[in-house]
């Protein structure tokens, strides 16, 4: 039924640009994206042994056009380029032509993107590359207009036509130059803290001090690197780090990259402002957004943190959520507009007649998101507020929630207007990864926000994923209406680990957690048996394709498989007894410090990893003893409370264990005030290993301190978990404070 839909998509969408044609080798392909292509006038093959082969067969060069369904680029291409006889005859006769989703295969899509980097020093969606009938790239470029690209085609069959040796040769030497630097390594590094402060200063030194964000245009959110300084704001209590990381939120919020009307973030905008975006709306960009938002609201208590989240969140569930649970990938760019043509942000977009069914309301959208006459692209605009919710509330006189309840009812208002436009196109691919993080952020999202409903949601959206995206062969990477063929890569096992863990982690019902942690310890196994060593680094698929097996270390859009991978390695030693699982965590951080210090803005994610592995993690919920201790910091009114949980068969020693070689549970801090810790009386019981008597602390408990107000200050519990038969060695867990939450 859905392939029956998404190709009837296609062919709506061909017919309004050209008279139908007959299916090219994409018939059979489940991606919506490679559906968009199935009656271009240019042969398309999906990446495969069929066409493949058919270069080298026929001694043709390939030429590979990587995109995605939501990509505005990638429609302009198509409609001007691959819709074009000329140059469609001019392919198919001297070419064979593959189509790539880079959703389904990041593997390729990486490969073939830093050809495109390393060749022209710049990159983009579409990716156009030209490789030998061996495969090896020899020239590469991103969008180009038809009369350019006709001009590339020409000259790329003109010079394999006239010297296939010589361009052969050529691209060899670039392919093992790829293949290199694909497989880079660098000697370990010792991540000590004043290596990572370093690391800070410098991407700090790149952030934009009037708009926020990292650089200048084409802005990304870059929601790894900015999770990577708000864990460094987190660890050292740095207030500096946090205000780049509310800088970005900030300008994020007030720009037209987030979607006023309808919650939710676009992927990147065209100017320093965050004003004018791409209009694509993707599933790792609501996840990624929302963790960064939900935590910065659980720092500072600002309100239009965890309204921006909650709005993000809801529209996630009600547009790109399936019906079985699982998360959507994208909405387009483009949409139909009044006239029937295709436009990029022709939805979103706002003039003042719009905003006529408003009524009184309208003048005040229209100061609030600077509706003018003008507009910002041929007379419309893209909504953009003109200050944060707090200050434009202070100018009218209300209180902050006062005014955002009048905001956002004109906003529903404006929903309803906009639910009758023609919608973007929704590409249905149910990504795992991505899916991941979407779960582990609504888990989060659920403890932090006391929304029990994003719980469930994460809940029923991993269980989509372990019953419908497993294979007697593994865990499969794309599922679309039932089918689920591609295999999983690196980041799907360890984004999934990572979920699992939060679902652990966030539980309402602590005795069914343990469940989920079972199921992340399978996924993490099952990294170390599908993509190499551990000292070598990853490799980011089982069975390499493309230009070369690869050891990604990158962000992107999403943390790299392998710092993902190393954060779920060192989360699984703090919540189980794994010593081999550490050791490989160990090997792995080796593997990737180097590297990682060396361009600290793109691999920020690994940094944080080995810091988890070095010293643990950050944040209100912890783990000691192998799991055995569980620790919930709670900040209120100038007090804290640290509610733990031990296991059964488990114990801590009392605030006085009764001997001096027994460490004792104690809080430390200069922010604690005098006399001000309360500790629960102990149970007093001997031990196999003690015939004296010993003051413990067993099962469930809680300690409550009176802090100083209005510094960030950094608390520490010393604790050591005790069996029987064992003492593990002593802990500290530190906490930051920040004055917001006291």
């Amino acid at each position: 039924m859905y392939r029956a839909l998404l190709a009837s998509f296609a062919l709506l969408v061909s017919a309004i640009w050209v008279d139908a044609r007959e299916a090219n080798h994409l018939q059979g392909a489940t991606s919506p994206y490679l559906l968009q292509h199935l009656y271009n006038p240019v042969d398309w093959y999906p990446w495969g042994p069929e066409a493949l082969n058919k270069a080298r067969v026929e001694g043709k060069p390939i030429f590979v056009s990587v995109g995605y369904s939501s990509c505005h680029w990638c429609h302009v291409m198509e409609d001007e380029s691959f819709e074009n006889d000329t140059i469609a005859a001019l392919l198919n006769t001297h070419f064979v032509s593959i189509k790539i989703d880079r959703e389904s295969r990041p593997d390729l899509d990486e490969q073939f993107m830093a050809v495109t980097q390393i060749l022209t020093g710049t990159g983009g969606w579409p990716n156009s590359v030209f490789l030998t009938p061996d495969g090896d790239p020899f020239h590469a470029g991103g969008y180009f207009p038809p009369d350019v690209f006709l001009s590339v085609v020409t000259r790329v069959q003109q010079a394999w036509a006239e010297n296939p040796g010589f361009v052969s040769g050529e691209a060899a030497r670039v392919s093992q130059a790829f293949s290199d630097y694909l497989m880079r390594k660098a000697d370990a590094r010792d991540v000590t803290p004043n290596v990572v402060a370093h690391a800070v200063e410098t991407v700090l030194a790149q952030m934009d001090p009037f708009n926020g964000g990292y650089g200048v245009a084409p802005k990304f959110p870059r929601e790894p690197l900015f999770l990577f300084l708000l864990d460094q704001a987190a660890r050292h209590g740095e207030a500096q780090v946090l205000q780049a990381v509310t800088d970005l939120l900030d300008g994020m919020i007030k720009g037209g990259i987030h979607d006023h009307v309808g919650g939710g973030f676009h992927r990147y905008s065209v100017d320093p402002e965050w004003h004018v975006p791409h209009f694509e709306k993707m599933l790792y960009t609501q996840a990624l957004t929302g963790r960064l938002l939900i935590r910065a609201w659980d720092i500072t208590g600002a309100p239009r943190y965890r309204r921006a989240a909650e709005r993000l969140l809801d529209y996630t569930l009600k547009e790109l959520r399936d019906p079985a649970g699982g998360f959507y990938v994208a909405q387009d760019a483009d949409s139909l507009t009044d006239a029937g043509d295709r436009a990029e942000g022709a939805y979103y977009m706002w003039t003042p007649n719009d905003l006529l069914d408003l009524g009184d309301g309208a003048k005040l959208v229209s100061d609030v998101f600077q509706v003018t006459p003008e507009g910002d692209l041929d007379g419309a605009n893209v909504l953009n507020m003109a200050a944060l919710p707090s200050d434009l509330a202070a100018e009218t006189g209300q209180g902050t929630r006062a005014f955002t309840d009048q905001l956002d009812g004109l906003l529903a208002d404006m929903r309803t207007l906009r639910n009758a436009r023609p919608a973007p196109f929704l590409d249905r691919k149910v990504v795992l990864s991505w899916n991941a993080l979407m779960i582990a952020t609504l888990a989060e999202a659920g403890f932090l926000l006391d929304r029990p409903d994003y719980y469930q949601a994460a809940e029923q959206a991993a269980l989509f994923i372990l019953n419908q995206m497993q294979t007697p062969k593994g865990l499969t990477r794309v599922w679309i209406e039932g089918s689920s063929d591609i295999p999983a890569q690196l980041p799907d096992y360890a984004a999934l680990g990572l979920a699992l863990i939060g679902l652990h982690d966030f539980a309402p019902d602590r005795p069914s957690a343990d469940r989920w942690l079972a199921h992340a310890k399978t996924s993490a196994k099952m990294i170390g048996t599908r993509f190499g060593r551990a000292e070598d680094g990853y490799r980011m698929t089982k069975i390499p394709e493309g230009i070369s097996a690869f050891i990604q270390i990158d962000d992107a859009e999403i943390p790299s498989g392998n710092a993902m991978a190393l954060a779920l390695f060192a989360r699984l030693t703090k919540r189980l007894q794994a010593p081999l699982m550490e050791q490989d965590g160990f090997r792995l951080a080796a593997a990737l410090s180097g590297l990682a210090i060396d361009n600290p803005a793109q691999r920020g994610a690994a940094i944080q990893a080995i810091q988890e592995l070095q010293t643990g993690e950050t944040g209100r919920i912890r783990f000691a003893g192998s799991g055995a201790v569980r620790a919930v910091l709670t900040q209120s009114f100038g007090k804290i409370i640290i509610d733990l949980s031990i296991a059964d068969g488990w114990h801590i020693n009392a605030h006085d264990p009764f001997e001096d070689y027994l460490v004792a549970t104690e809080l430390t801090g200069q922010g604690l005030l005098a006399d001000t810790t309360d500790y629960p009386a102990p149970k007093i019981k001997s031990l196999d290993f003690s015939t004296a008597p010993l003051a413990l602390y067993e099962g469930d408990l809680r300690l409550e301190a009176q802090v100083s107000p209005g510094t960030v200050q950094q608390i520490g519990l010393t604790l050591q978990a005790c069996s029987d038969k064992v003492c593990l060695q002593p802990e500290t867990l530190t906490f930051t404070l920040w004055p917001a939450g006291q």
